[in-house]
């Protein structure tokens, strides 16, 4: 009988993250006017709009008031603008057409509203003259690339900036929008949300098991980084509970030896790494929690070669939601427990894996019901948690099915209602939350959330974009995996999830996809697939999926292929005299590296012995990968052996290319050259 549990789409990639812990602080941004906007380059503003609660985080979705009127301002990626939305008549008022992608917006406590516009690496300040008529924008200011998720500090006196691409944490003053100060973080940094205290920062990463929790008073600015890891001692405890079922499962007849023998050399007492950390959320009774939704993900053991990708005993992906105190910035060690994710061969009182939340992307806290919200991609709904548990995971309450694409919550504190944007789906749900008392809830099913649907695009989605995006995050599809896992799960934001599988070759990392698919042909780390088509089937298959039909295929190979890369400004970079003598070193006969690193996308296609084989692989003969984007992405090699590029350049010699002979400065030089590329 086959083995179900492996791991996700197999278009795959990497690890590490560059743990800069020191603040710096460059010279203060200055704060541009938006074309039109008066010709001032104040950032100050005399907006009618204020808060619909005092929530002080970014989301795609928040509430405000405009004099009387409550309205909901949207970030619509697809259609790059500002949705306003009346939350009594929910019909929509006005759009604001922005300069980019938006990635999340916040309306400040004296009415200001910002918004990150992804794909330009700006934060813009916008204006609310009217109750009824578009925003009015007000000025510009840059930041680091890639910036996804804003906050304010309890005072209001900083705004603080999350930068994806650009591994930051940016701090803004408030009233003229100066940047103060910046923070190097690991990599792929999201949510933020500050203690009550505002003493600290924490921000969620997409991968790299880590939150990070920076400290916002002291000069530097250090930064600790967080383990979200499942608990040593609770995984011991699982694997006796595990072994003792095992046990009575061969005593009475419904395992053979052989089966047991198996189960008993894969166990390990790995501990389980976290990832789709996307959404951050404080609580609010009790205070002085975060509440941080994740995935547990058990890459299984690679000497072990499982017919799939991960584990082949145990669930590979278990939903979590951690609980760490914002003045220690302590996990609380139940939240971090493995209890749900060790139940073996599909234990019936264990939930169905159609249904967990595997693809957690936003959070907020309801302080009426003392509600944790979560939304969830690929399943579409937002699961209710209660918020004052020390293991929220346990204490599922209530659940909604939403549009396609949940991205961002916001309550209402006037009336107990959330409002959840549907990116994929374009529409506004409005769940109805209850009281203060839920108690009796959890069994009865909940309320059907009111939908509105948004205005359609002037300029629409292609089909099989739209089709492909659907497909590519189907969490608990059981076209693509038996086991719940969806191609998100490995490949988060179309980037990777920073892990090294066990799989039939042996061990391999995860692959960036954005930017990458069009020129990565032959696929796989060995190249066996000359086909896009032909590499996902093998993938659907090793993961027990039953396979999607050709049109639904067709669809994920034209979202895949055509996912925006990260943004990065590159002319700085490239005048860079460092950066300028690493392009010489690289393409020099004595480095070798554009010997197999050539042509655009950095590959020449081929398979190369470069004596990496491990005990565990099969074959000794890796695809070159190419070099796109290299700088953000790791660990590096097919097993993921080295953790940085530093380490990479300095132990490869006559292996790849030749490094030996060259100086610190000259290695230093190259690493900066790969970066830009």
């Amino acid at each position: 009988m086959r083995k179900t549990l492996a791991a996700g789409t197999t278009l795959l990639l990497t690890l590490g993250f560059a743990a800069g812990c020191a603040g710096t602080r460059p010279a203060a941004a200055v704060a541009t006017p938006t074309a039109g906007a008066s010709g001032s380059a104040s950032c100050k503003v005399r907006s009618i709009a204020r808060p619909l609660g005092q929530t002080r985080v970014g989301s795609t979705v928040a509430l405000a008031k405009l004099g009387t009127r409550s309205v909901a301002l949207v970030a619509d990626e697809d259609a790059r603008a500002i949705e306003m939305i009346d939350l009594e008549t929910q019909k929509e008022i006005s759009t604001t057409p922005l300069d980019g992608a938006p990635s999340q917006l916040l309306v400040t406590t004296d009415g200001r509203i910002l918004v990150l516009l992804r794909d330009r690496s700006q934060l813009q300040v916008l204006e609310a003259e009217s109750a009824s008529g578009p925003l009015a924008a007000r000025c510009m200011i840059d930041t680091a690339p890639e910036p996804v998720a804003l906050a304010a500090t309890p005072d209001d006196s900083t705004v603080l900036v999350t930068s994806g691409w650009g591994r930051r944490l940016a701090a803004y003053e408030s009233e003229r929008m100066a940047r103060a100060y910046e923070v190097a973080l690991p990599r792929e940094p999201r949510a933020v949300v500050v203690s009550d205290d505002g003493a600290t920062a924490f921000v969620s990463h997409a991968m790299g098991a880590v939150i990070s929790a920076v400290d916002l008073r002291k000069p530097a600015h250090p930064t600790r980084a967080i383990a979200m890891m499942g608990n040593e001692a609770t995984t011991k405890a699982m694997l006796r509970a595990t072994r003792k079922r095992v046990a009575e499962m061969k005593a009475t007849g419904q395992l053979s030896e052989a089966q047991v023998s198996a189960f008993e050399k894969s166990l390990h007492t790995q501990e389980r790494i976290g990832c789709q950390g996307f959404a951050l959320a404080k609580s609010v009774a009790p205070s002085g929690r975060v509440l941080a939704p994740q995935v547990f993900v058990d890459p299984g053991v690679a000497e072990q070669r499982p017919e799939g990708y991960g584990s082949s005993q145990q669930a590979t992906e278990s939903p979590s939601v951690a609980v760490l105190d914002d003045t220690t910035t302590e996990p609380f060690e139940t939240s971090l427990t493995l209890q749900r994710n060790l139940d073996w061969r599909g234990d019936k009182s264990a939930r169905d894996h159609r249904e967990e939340c595997l693809l957690p992307r936003a959070a907020a806290v309801d302080p009426r019901s003392r509600m944790l919200l979560v939304s969830c991609f690929g399943i579409d709904n937002v699961i209710a948690y209660d918020a004052a548990s020390a293991d929220p995971q346990a204490s599922e309450r209530r659940r909604w099915s939403v549009g396609a694409g949940p991205s961002g919550i916001a309550v209402d504190p006037e009336q107990p209602r959330a409002f959840v944007w549907s990116q994929f789906d374009r529409t506004l749900s409005v769940l109805a939350l209850g009281g203060s008392d839920l108690t009796d809830e959890k069994a009865s099913p909940s309320p059907r959330p009111t939908t509105i649907a948004l205005a359609p695009l002037a300029k629409k989605v292609p089909i099989d974009f739209a089709l492909g995006r659907i497909v590519f995050h189907s969490a608990g599809d059981t076209r693509i995996s038996k086991d719940g896992r969806a191609c998100a799960s490995c490949h988060p934001d179309g980037r990777d999830d920073a892990i090294t599988w066990a799989t039939p070759e042996g061990p391999r990392r995860s692959i960036m996809l954005a930017g990458r698919v069009t020129t990565a042909a032959p696929y796989a780390w060995n190249g066996a697939s000359k086909t896009l088509d032909e590499h996902l089937r093998t993938t659907f298959d090793r993961l027990d999926g039953t396979g999607l039909k050709s049109l639904e295929l067709e669809g994920l190979v034209a979202y895949v292929s055509t996912m925006r890369p990260p943004v990065a400004k590159q002319e700085a970079l490239a005048a860079d005299p460092k950066v300028a003598r690493g392009a010489q070193v690289f393409a020099s006969k004595e480095a070798g590296c554009a010997s197999c690193h050539s042509g655009a996308s950095f590959t020449d296609g081929n398979t190369h012995d470069v004596k990496s084989k491990t005990e565990s692989d099969r074959g000794s003969s890796f695809k070159t990968p190419s070099l796109h984007f290299v700088g953000g992405t790791g660990p590096y090699f097919h097993d993921g052996r080295y953790k940085t590029l530093h380490d990479l350049l300095r132990d490869i010699d006559g292996k790849m290319g030749h490094t030996k002979q060259l100086s610190e400065a000259d290695l230093d030089s190259l690493e900066a050259y790969m970066r830009t590329l």
